[in-house]
């Protein structure tokens, strides 16, 4: 049986060889290392939220799927517009939250974490696995809806530019509570 310093020496392996390879989110890390240099926690796996269009074949087809542009800051009208009239299929405008999976120690631990984490706002955060004491951390600020069919555009351009503005608005919300999830850390 795995001790829970040798499951997180592992998970620390796999998170610097991610780091290495670029496939986490920058402007995240900062709180991943906070996390992970306390000694009754190790990160899985994270976004720090992002927007992305992406071309839906049929809703539950993620197989099939397409990302046409994806962003992790805030982003522009034209951006978006030209990432809609690319689509093939039913083009959807997304804004997903940020997200952080989080292996604890123990129970206790678990349950110290999922109340920080609502405290930073992460209203959407609980223990998801209780085998392996996983919590994950996560909020409301998403936004999903149809934009373009087959590249044409099924909302006037004033009301594109209203969603993207909310867009970004929830994007922003998202790592507003990533600085505020930190702070507590720090804290704790």
């Amino acid at each position: 049986m795995t001790t829970w310093k040798e499951f997180k020496k592992k998970k620390l392996k796999s998170y610097e060889r991610a780091k290495k390879e670029k496939d986490v989110d920058e402007d995240i890390i900062p709180l991943l290392e906070l996390i992970n240099s306390k000694e009754e926690f190790v990160t899985l796996s994270s976004c720090s939220g992002r927007i992305a269009v992406i071309d839906i074949p049929e809703i539950g087809d993620k197989i099939d799927s397409k990302f046409l542009g994806k962003w992790h800051s805030e982003v522009g009208v034209d951006e978006i517009v030209k990432a809609l009239r690319s689509g093939r299929k039913t083009t959807w405008l997304i804004t997903y939250p940020p997200i952080i999976h989080v292996a604890c120690s123990n129970l206790a631990n678990a349950e110290k974490l999922m109340r920080i984490a609502n405290n930073a706002g992460f209203r959407r955060s609980g223990i998801i696995s209780l085998k392996k004491l996983i919590v994950e951390i996560s909020s409301l600020e998403r936004l999903e809806l149809p934009v373009a069919i087959n590249g044409e555009m099924i909302l006037d351009a004033k009301t594109i530019e209203i969603i993207v503005d909310f867009a970004n608005k929830k994007l922003s919300r998202g790592k507003e509570k990533l600085d505020r999830l930190k702070e507590l850390i720090e804290n704790f």
